[in-house]
């Protein structure tokens, strides 16, 4: 009789109660890849996702961000920057897994870069703080008007983007029902949270915007909120798949080899000599990548 090398984990009960619920969260994936009903679904949802963040429907989320700086104010601001950085700092605590990590044929169409961890989703917790925000600050508008029979039109139309942005998730293919699910409530949290305890608590911004002596208080919250915005921004950046900012790789591979590459060298590494006055390339590893790509084929010209 041989013996179990399998550790205690890989023989509970509850690994294999995990496993056989993501093999039910991958059906449902695929369900609207596979079955009739679901690509019918799925197929209107596909020409508003993308790769590209900027041709992508979450870039609703942004762009309603940006008009409810002007709309809604300052208070609505901070909200968004506070849920934005706790969403930015969980996911990458948790490091949650996509399911593409758990099933490699299941193409995923949208949050294909390296950083895009699975739970909590940012597409959706945000959607969920930018637009019920803007759709309470719009009721309250509308409320003791003439417009306040818009007032059901105006939730019914924040709730629709909601659900738009989180089953859009699903049908690309990038997160789990349950990472959406739980993306959900962390956003109307994240509203809750961030209002009881410090939006409330902050003096409303004072008519003279431009002396920033009356509200330097107000100077400081914006200032910290914009440096981690740009912390992000460079970060994303830095990350060779951004849309925005990605370096094509023959570009790339031209700039290494003008670096690693020195005149009178026939395209090989810079020589050294030894002892006996022969030269020889410096094993180490950018040296040798230098020497590969000097190497290989040069295509073809187009006709």
């Amino acid at each position: 009789m041989q013996a179990d090398d399998r550790s205690l984990w890989e023989r509970s009960t509850a690994r294999s109660y995990l496993r056989a619920y993501f093999r039910l969260e991958l059906r449902m994936l695929w369900w609207f890849r596979s079955s009739a009903t679901g690509r019918s679904l799925a197929l209107p949802l596909r020409h508003v996702i993308s790769q590209n963040p900027t041709r992508d429907v979450t870039a609703l989320t942004w762009v309603a961000f940006v008009a409810g700086i002007f709309y809604s104010g300052y208070h609505f601001t901070v909200n968004c920057a506070m849920n934005l950085g706790f969403v930015l700092l969980t996911r990458a605590v948790i490091a949650a897994r996509r399911p593409v990590e758990y099933d490699v044929h299941l193409k995923q169409l949208a949050d294909r870069t390296r950083g895009a961890y699975g739970s909590p989703d940012l597409a959706t917790h945000m959607a969920v703080v930018v637009f019920l925000q803007l759709s309470e600050k719009g009721v309250d508008d509308a409320r003791g008007t003439d417009y306040e029979i818009f007032e059901g039109l105006i939730w019914g139309g924040s709730l629709a983007l909601v659900a738009l942005v989180a089953l859009s998730r699903l049908v690309a293919g990038s997160r789990f029902v349950y990472q959406v699910a739980l993306s959900l409530a962390t956003g109307a949290l994240g509203i809750t949270v961030a209002r009881t305890h410090v939006t409330s608590k902050i003096d409303p911004w004072r008519d003279e915007w431009h002396n920033l002596a009356a509200n330097a208080g107000h100077v400081v919250w914006l200032t910290i909120i914009w440096s981690c915005v740009a912390a992000y921004v460079a970060h994303y950046a830095e990350d060779n798949s951004s849309h925005f900012f990605s370096i094509p790789n023959d570009e790339f591979t031209r700039v290494m080899k003008g670096i690693y590459n020195q005149p009178g060298s026939r395209g090989y590494a810079p020589k050294r000599r030894n002892k006996r006055g022969q030269q020889y390339a410096p094993p180490d590893a950018l040296s040798n990548l230098s020497a590969r790509l000097s190497q290989r084929p040069r295509a073809a010209p187009e006709i």
